[in-house]
């Protein structure tokens, strides 16, 4: 027993614990051979696979080597809801649920890959954190007309032309920092840019407004270097690329704003003072979403399309600040203050005896 097992046979409970060793072995043995299952790998072993084969950002990466340290020496199959709960109960007991589901995002997709290899035959589940999602938000993510001009205006030149593009298109920061110049047509009245990849997978073409055109035209015609990037640092250099991370314009940004909230203060403009001060590179997409809605009228499903966004629960969810359209009707029709109400004329009759 000791040589084929490594248990003391004097040990409490040795005999049956070596029957389920080999009930254990035999079932393995029997999906190998009948089924053509792989044998069971270990939690390390898949984490490597996983990593080989999608080339996980840096965040990922940190949770799967926390992963591997918890459950690395085990076989994928013996992880039992059990296991993980009791891990996410010890590891994240003072953390923000926030981090816990993104820990948690990391090791249902490392699962799902395992299920699709073949390493597991079914998904483990467990009960994930649950984070309530609020609808609407303290302060309309959206600039009046010529705030968002003035920002980008008191931005440095390297990073006016990125923010125009974020104006003007509602895409994500990172899908749009690392575009090519091959990616842009700077034609006055018909500017288009195209990104070949965003956080969906997809590939989009869009039309590019002329205000971001002239500015990009610009930024172009200053330019001395050979790089093919259409965004440059402050130091003439490409961003480089850096997955499951930001901030790389952020200085750069705040600078802007900073600028931005003096000029509106020198106007008076104290409480617009106050909204922009809490603006962000994001804010353009909300913008975009915003803007679309209550400017033109579009409903969610043709805002999703134009701002590139899969879902459309999302964009009603998060991105739109106002009610549906038949609500707001039905706000404004109300009879609030119309004298020609009898109970208002009926009122103001026996006030006047």
């Amino acid at each position: 027993m000791r040589r084929s097992t490594g248990l003391d046979i004097s040990a409490p409970k040795a005999w049956e614990a070596a029957e389920a060793i080999r009930i254990k072995v035999e079932a393995e043995i029997l999906d190998q051979a009948v089924y053509g299952r792989p044998p069971p790998d270990l939690i390390a072993t898949l984490a490597a696979h996983y990593i080989k084969a999608v080339d996980p950002g840096p965040a990922d990466l940190r949770n799967l080597r926390e992963l591997i340290d918890a459950f690395g020496k085990r076989p994928i199959i013996d992880i039992s809801r059990k296991d993980i709960e009791s891990f996410y109960r010890h590891r994240f007991a003072h953390a923000k649920p926030q981090t816990q589901r993104r820990h948690e995002n990391t090791l249902h997709a490392l699962l799902t890959f395992a299920v699709k290899k073949g390493y597991l035959p079914a998904m483990t589940y467990w009960e994930r954190t649950k984070i309530p999602r609020k609808k609407g938000t303290g302060v309309v993510k959206r600039f009046l007309p010529g705030e968002a001009e003035l920002l980008i205006d008191c931005a440095r030149p390297h990073l006016q032309p990125l923010l125009a593009t974020l104006l003007v298109t509602g895409a994500r920061v990172a899908q749009t920092l690392y575009l090519q110049r091959e990616h842009f047509v700077l034609v006055p009245g018909n500017g288009r840019v195209t990104f070949p990849k965003t956080k969906n997978g997809n590939a989009y073409s869009r039309p590019l407004h002329d205000y971001a055109v002239q500015i990009l035209i610009e930024w172009v015609n200053s330019r001395r270097d050979p790089h093919p990037d259409m965004f440059l640092t402050y130091y003439r250099a490409p961003y480089t690329v850096q997955r499951g991370t930001g901030g790389q314009i952020r200085q750069g940004f705040l600078r802007a704003r900073r600028a931005c909230v003096r000029t509106l203060k020198a106007k008076a403009l104290h409480d617009r003072a106050r909204v922009i001060s809490q603006a962000t590179p994001h804010w353009f997409r909300h913008n975009f979403a915003n803007t679309l809605r209550q400017d033109h009228g579009l409903d969610p499903r043709t805002i999703a399309e134009a701002g590139m966004w899969e879902s459309v629960s999302l964009v009603n969810e998060t991105y739109i600040a106002d009610a549906p359209a038949h609500v707001e009707e039905a706000i404004k029709g109300m009879a609030f203050g119309k004298i020609n109400s009898p109970h208002v004329r009926l009122g103001r009759i026996k006030n006047q005896n």
